[in-house]
């Protein structure tokens, strides 16, 4: 994973990693999982079916990087299904590369590339705890890559949110994932010109050692 001298001095840095396996969300016992709002409602109704690599079922975290541009900014707040929903709270420029453990990642990839066949446009609403609608987004997808050097199975995408009522503004994430060696690694960057341009090049560095171990 990029290490903090991989970065401007200015920025902030944390790398998270588990001494242990974690157990997935899909292995966790109904009761136990932390009471969330109403499900989002999707148009079409079958984008409704999110891609394990959007949500990340049965994939175990190992190793978790944040950047952010200001180093005041401490990353977003987010749900599981945030890569399909956009409820993610954003404060401030930054990257993130995540590492999953998964024994699918090149089926994972393929599945994902079906379902945006279908749904690379779809609108989705965003609920309250209570029920109330909380926002309609249209999500827009746009394929950049198919392929990378060194990994198995590769694609990176922009991934667009706008809110139905214009209040706030659009979201725009750059989105790479990597299967490799066993692991998926996943890099998501709400930066642009050089800053982006960085970050792309610390993942593809990343993706060349882990093909090297």
């Amino acid at each position: 994973m990029p290490a903090s001298q991989d970065v401007p001095a200015d920025w902030g840095y944390s790398l998270t990693g588990r001494l242990r396996r974690a157990v997935s969300p899909s292995t966790v016992p109904p009761a136990a999982l932390p009471n969330t709002s109403r499900a989002a409602v999707y148009s079409p109704a079958g984008c409704g079916n999110i891609p394990k690599i959007l949500d990340h079922s049965s994939a175990d975290l190992a190793a978790y990087v944040q950047i952010d541009r200001d180093v005041q900014v401490f990353g977003q707040d987010a749900p599981l299904d945030a890569a399909a929903t956009g409820e993610s709270d954003e404060r401030g420029p930054n990257a993130r590369f995540a590492l999953w453990a998964v024994a699918d990642g090149p089926a994972r990839i393929a599945n994902y590339l079906d379902w945006l066949n279908r749904c690379g446009s779809y609108q989705v609403t965003n609920h309250f705890l209570d029920g109330t609608v909380k926002n309609e987004r249209t999500v827009t997808t746009e394929v950049e890559a198919l392929s990378a050097g060194g990994a198995d199975a590769a694609v990176a995408v922009t991934r667009t949110f706008t809110t139905a009522d214009g209040r706030d503004p659009s979201s725009t994430y750059h989105v790479a994932y990597y299967a490799v060696r066993g692991v998926l690694l996943e890099c998501t960057s709400y930066l642009q010109g050089a800053d982006l341009d960085l970050v792309r090049q610390l993942a593809t560095r990343t993706v060349q050692k882990l093909r090297a171990l």
